[in-house]
């Protein structure tokens, strides 16, 4: 078989021409459009691992502050809680403290109550005590025992001496002075000579004296001037005691509030 070379040629000029044909214009836009499309790909892909990194760690950031907020839940839970046991017990105890307190006060109320009424009780009953005493000592005084009470007052006129003595230097220390002799009883007219002479001896002088009888004297006699008085009398002794019974009630009475 015999071979055409020229037409072989021509053959083989033509496929390298549409090669080049085609290269240029097919096999080269396609590979150009190839590149840019698995440039594009590439491009998304790389854009979807971003955003894959991205989704990733918002995640683990979400599950982060998702543990955090349990974490800090559960830690205010606790504290909460432990702010409720702290308050309940601090409420207890200042019930607690308010009912003591009250109570201590009340027990305080009833000694006070309780002191001031024996206190009141006490008082009555000593002031009462001296009333009856001027009663009966009063109901007790008969004539032998008033006449006793003059002889006794006599006697102490004649016998005075020391502060007493001083005492009388005022009956008799202004001219024409008027002595007052009281009595709960009337004084018989020989006692009353009686205290006038005793009188008269003491001052040396002839001296002006008067006698009255006073209810309020129990028991005894009383006999004063204008600077100046000198009395015997149970009276006069009661007097003392309720004096000195209202000195220590009163003496007491402060003690006790600073011992409460």
């Amino acid at each position: 078989m015999q071979i055409d070379y020229f037409t072989t040629l021509a053959q083989i000029v033509n496929f390298l021409i549409l090669v080049l044909l085609l290269k240029h214009f097919l096999y080269a836009p396609v590979l150009k459009l190839m590149d840019e499309r698995e440039r594009v790909i590439a491009s998304r892909l790389e854009e979807v691992e971003e955003k894959k990194e991205e989704a990733e760690e918002e995640a683990e950031t979400y599950r982060k502050k998702r543990l955090e907020i349990s974490a800090e839940h559960e830690e205010m839970l606790i504290k909460a809680k432990e702010d409720a046991k702290n308050f309940r017990a601090d409420l207890e105890k200042k019930a607690e403290a308010e009912v003591e307190k009250s109570r201590a006060e009340w027990y305080r109320a009833v000694e006070s109550s309780k002191k001031a009424f024996l206190d009141d009780l006490r008082e009555r009953t000593g002031r009462q005590v001296y009333v009856i005493s001027r009663r009966v000592l009063r109901d007790l005084a008969d004539e032998v025992l008033e006449r006793q009470m003059i002889r006794t007052f006599v006697e102490r006129l004649e016998k005075m001496e020391g502060s007493e003595k001083e005492a009388f230097k005022e009956f008799y220390k202004y001219p024409e002075q008027l002595i007052v002799v009281r009595s709960a009883f009337e004084i018989p007219g020989d006692f009353q000579e009686k205290i006038k002479e005793v009188l008269r001896d003491q001052t040396e002088t002839d001296v002006r004296v008067h006698f009255e009888i006073d209810e309020e004297l129990i028991s005894g006699m009383e006999m004063s001037a204008r600077n100046a008085e000198i009395s015997w009398s149970i009276a006069g002794y009661l007097d003392s005691l309720e004096a000195d019974f209202s000195r220590v009630i009163e003496e007491r009475a402060p003690k006790e509030k600073r011992v409460r």
